[in-house]
């Protein structure tokens, strides 16, 4: 199922790395329980962390946190269960390790950026917005087009 990159977008506010990874989250979860948007009241979902991804689980799964069938914890690992209401099966997708270095990198990188911005002449200024926004786009693009097993790890529960 390939999600509606403007309706996340629209619905999270901007494009954004994480939530474009929140949905790849959610709609890997969903294809290994099979089960649909449709299906959101059967099923209940965790995510260990409190970050953009959270929006794009939300998105994609129907799964809120408003109508009670999502919840979180600040844990910081990047990591969403989904699991059957009836007690049927669930599953946990990860983001891969890879992935996860990948996203750690660019930020790493728009940080130092950032670092160099403070000091820097007008000129260059421009230079470095210009280059934190490319890299920002292609890590965007990235996250959509990866395949699943670059990006994710699927565990039966």
């Amino acid at each position: 199922m390939k999600f509606d990159s403007k309706g996340l977008y629209d619905f999270h506010g901007h494009r954004c790395p994480m939530s474009t990874m929140g949905a790849r989250i959610g709609i890997a979860a969903m294809a290994a329980l099979e089960v649909t948007k449709a299906d959101q009241f059967q099923v209940e979902g965790y995510f260990h962390a409190r970050n953009c991804a959270l929006d794009g689980i939300q998105f994609t799964t129907g799964c809120t946190l408003g109508n009670g069938n999502l919840d979180f914890e600040d844990g910081g690992r990047v990591a969403f269960t989904l699991k059957r209401r009836d007690g049927r099966g669930g599953v946990s997708v990860s983001v891969s390790e890879s992935a996860l270095a990948r996203l750690s990198a660019f930020k790493d990188k728009k940080a130092a950026l950032l670092d160099e911005r403070q000091i820097s002449g007008l000129a260059r200024a421009m230079e470095i917005d210009s280059e934190i926004k490319a890299g920002f786009e292609e890590l965007v693009d990235w996250v959509q087009s990866a395949g699943d097993a670059d990006l994710l790890g699927i565990t039966r529960i």
